[in-house]
């Protein structure tokens, strides 16, 4: 049995219910000491727990008192930069975390004194469902021919002002190669785009692109991908995405196209546009590879995998 601070509908918890575990969601985690009973791991939410020292000092206590390991899942990682810097320091001495999983394992030594293990993100539930792979393969089904979908309008945000100067300067070397393309930028920021309407756009558009991540600083990017870069080829899209180091430990080698920068990208995209069915057959396999590696059913069966020999073992 998992105890967690998690939501009822988060994937991961999700995934792990249907995959055979008693999984038991508590509302504020400041109860949880008095759910540890039948307790084999607490799956925690660093972030908010953080922010209550004294309650989670307590619970780390009381897990740690009944042998039963504190497992956390860090996809906002390396650096954390929307964590005020008193909590980091706070997190860099409790290193709290028995069981530590990461997209981006930069800096796991300021959450665990034990083992990090590489944790890629995942593709969601309603992203692997109903797609029609024989339909995406007819060019003239199109609306889009590049798609960028993500946040852009919170100026205050370093990782948004980096994404759209790199969106700018991507156009006017598109336009500058004569590439007279539909391009679509859909901001997040300025309004909210339902999972249908994303699922439109990467399905109308023949490539979907991913640029940084609001988890990156400037000069030093996560080394992880973030959830885009699975939910775009497991709706059937096709992914062209900024190069992040995890790619090859994430990715069969050449099945995921990357650029190293918006002249990179513009040649790719011409290059891809001229190739239509290149394009759709690595949309495809990398389609079929996220479906079988990369969905949160499989991240919850390597959790209780990673666990077993973790966990605290009922008395008998």
């Amino acid at each position: 049995m998992l105890l967690t601070f998690h939501s009822p509908s988060n994937p991961l918890v999700v995934a792990l219910r249907a995959a055979g575990s008693e999984v038991v969601c508590v509302d504020d985690f400041r109860a949880a000491r008095g759910q540890l009973e039948g307790c084999s791991a607490y799956y925690g939410n660093l972030f908010t727990e953080i922010k209550f020292p004294a309650a989670f000092l307590r619970l780390l206590g009381a897990l740690r008192r009944r042998g039963i390991p504190y497992v956390f899942w860090n996809r906002d990682a390396p650096w954390n930069v929307g964590m005020k810097r008193r909590r980091q320091w706070l997190l860099r001495l409790l290193k709290p975390a028995d069981l530590y999983l990461a997209h981006s394992l930069q800096s796991a030594q300021w959450f665990s004194r034990n083992e990090a293990v590489y944790f890629p993100n995942a593709a969601r539930p309603e992203y692997c469902a109903g797609t029609d792979l024989p339909s995406l393969r007819d060019p003239a089904s199109y609306r889009h021919d590049v798609c960028f979908v993500g946040a852009l309008g919170n100026a205050n945000r370093r990782a948004c002002r980096e994404r759209l100067a790199f969106l700018g300067a991507l156009q006017d070397k598109l336009r500058a190669r004569g590439e007279a393309l539909r391009v679509c930028i859909v901001d997040t920021v300025a309004r909210q785009v339902g999972v249908d309407e994303q699922l439109a756009l990467i399905r109308g558009s023949k490539i979907n692109l991913n640029y940084g991540a609001m988890c990156d600083l400037p000069g030093n990017p996560s080394w992880g991908l973030p959830e885009r870069a699975f939910g775009i080829p497991a709706a059937g899209g096709f992914l062209l995405t900024d190069w992040r180091r995890s790619i090859p430990q994430t990715f069969a080698e050449g099945s995921c196209d990357f650029f190293r920068d918006a002249d990179d990208c513009a040649q790719k995209i011409a290059h891809y546009v001229r190739r239509f069915d290149e394009l759709r057959a690595r949309a495809e396999s990398l389609h079929r590879q996220v479906l079988e590696q990369h969905t949160y059913g499989v991240r919850a069966r390597r959790l209780l995998e990673l666990l077993g020999p973790r966990a605290r073992r009922p008395a008998v």
